[in-house]
């Protein structure tokens, strides 16, 4: 009979190893996937509760608002940009390739924040009553 550690390692930590750009942007994408459930849920929830958010966000001070906004736009804005990636591979099985999902990673990485900085900055600031 034996007799096992079950203190021994099988493996050596995964924190030596450099997590690759192509991990990471698949867990954000499956994150922001989450993100954007949940507040559509939220949002559906709270209307058929009678519950108005949207006079909750005026009431806000600004910080909250831009917090609220940077909350919302980021997770839209990658996992659409993800979804679109992810219709070019099933198009083009060609494209999904190490060097490409890398340069895709960053590129979607790069792109999201952009234009989160962009939407919120320039378009949400100026009157987003005019939006709803």
């Amino acid at each position: 009979m034996h007799k096992y550690n079950i203190m021994t390692k099988v493996s050596p930590h995964v924190q030596i190893y450099k997590f690759p750009i192509a991990a990471i942007s698949s867990i954000t994408n499956r994150v922001t996937g989450l993100g954007v459930t949940g507040m559509y849920i939220g949002l559906g929830s709270s209307l058929l509760f009678n519950k108005n958010v949207f006079e909750l966000y005026d009431k806000a001070h600004q910080p909250t608002k831009t917090l609220i906004n940077y909350t919302i736009l980021f997770p839209n804005i990658y996992h659409t940009l993800g979804g679109i990636r992810h219709f070019v591979w099933d198009k083009y099985p060609k494209y999904l390739t190490n060097i490409k999902v890398q340069n895709t990673s960053v590129a979607i990485l790069g792109l999201s924040v952009i234009s989160t900085i962009f939407t919120e900055s320039y378009i949400l600031k100026k009157n987003i009553k005019h939006l709803f």
